[in-house]
């Protein structure tokens, strides 16, 4: 038998259980399925789902029955349906107001919120119907004073905030962290805003719904909140994370914070970097160097029982990046890793586990 690296044979009787990783293609336009064994290696689960003009953002309903997909160029969000193995049905397309970066989803399911980039940035909310398709809900929101593109945007733990960044990745301009009262019908309110690092990328919130996180790719830090009662955010002290931080997603037990540093250079500074999140929202690097994931690394993903991680890579190179995570939070690659993501060009929120 010839094996590829990065590729596990599996007998073609085999129906691997465990959790399942989902990876968007935005060059190939494709969503590839793994199934994650109890080792963390990548098992195809078929064939790679076809989709609109490029594939990027996702995230999946709670209990993981629908998957929300946005296709940037194709300016839009599809829904699928997801079966007991895993596998996507296309369910509906729906346009956006305009070019589609971050996704969120209220925590019970019932609202699905998307920043539109630019002309002008902006939030826009949707309805989830019983049959997990997307109804838009009043008009777009303009975020910030038009001058920064609308970037990620994420859900505080008990639904009643969202919060979006403003920023450009080659941009010096200081950016915002915006907090908005979800109403009712699901339609925004401008709350507040806070300053921000320039470059405003991914958004983390802490699921004790103490604490927010925002990654700044040009100022090269991850910025902490606490988040008031209203929703107003506090800054607490930065934490530098070099060489174009994109992500800030959180470990489910709120231990840990993954920031992914996609680079603008060669060398070291790229890679994945674990931060301890204290009991006061502070964060502590966990080692002092990143760890190397590939030549682009973008997003993360982390399994729900907290044992792997996986990065996708915004490049030609089609590979995701696997991990064992320790107790304290350190990253040892796995013996098959990288492993082939079955298409180019992984891109912001590129990666989601179900399971």
């Amino acid at each position: 038998m010839i094996m590829l690296a990065g590729v596990v044979p599996v007998s073609a009787t085999a129906a691997p259980a465990g959790p399942t990783l989902y990876v968007t293609n935005g060059n190939s336009d494709n969503i590839a399925i793994f199934t994650i064994t109890d080792t963390g290696d990548l098992i195809p689960l078929g064939d790679p789902v076809p989709t609109a003009d490029q594939p990027r953002s996702m995230v999946f309903s709670p209990g993981g029955d629908f998957l929300y997909v946005e296709n940037g160029d194709a300016h839009q969000v599809s829904t699928y349906k997801v079966d007991s193995r895993g596998r996507l049905t296309l369910r509906q397309k729906i346009e956006t107001a305009g070019y589609p970066f971050g996704i969120a989803l209220s925590p019970r399911g019932d609202a699905v919120f998307v920043t539109n980039l630019n002309d002008p940035p902006s939030v826009s909310s949707f309805a989830v119907r019983y049959d997990g398709t997307l109804e838009p809900i009043g008009e777009p929101v303009p975020v910030g004073n038009g001058a920064l593109s609308a970037r990620g945007v994420a859900v505080s733990t008990d639904g009643r905030f969202v919060f979006v960044g403003t920023g450009d990745p080659f941009s010096p301009d200081p950016g915002e962290l915006t907090t908005f009262a979800v109403r009712a019908d699901h339609t925004l309110e401008f709350r507040s805003s806070a300053p921000a690092g320039a470059g405003a990328l991914g958004i983390g919130v802490a699921p004790n719904g103490r604490f927010v996180y925002l990654a700044c790719g040009v100022s090269d830090e991850i910025m902490p909140f606490k988040i008031g009662h209203d929703g107003r955010l506090t800054p607490l002290p930065v934490v530098r994370a070099p060489d174009l931080p994109v992500s800030a997603e959180i470990s489910r037990d709120g231990k840990f914070l993954f920031a992914t540093s996609h680079g603008d250079n060669t060398g070291t500074t790229k890679g994945v970097r674990v931060f301890k999140i204290q009991a006061d929202g502070t964060l502590r690097p966990v080692a002092s160097d990143p760890t190397p994931a590939g030549g682009t690394p973008v997003w993360p993903a982390l399994t729900p029982d907290g044992r792997h991680l996986y990065v996708t890579n915004e490049d030609t190179s089609g590979e995701v990046f696997g991990f064992e995570k320790s107790n304290t939070g350190a990253l040892s690659p796995l013996a098959n890793s990288p492993f082939d993501a079955r298409g180019q060009f992984s891109m912001f929120q590129s990666v989601a586990v179900r399971g």
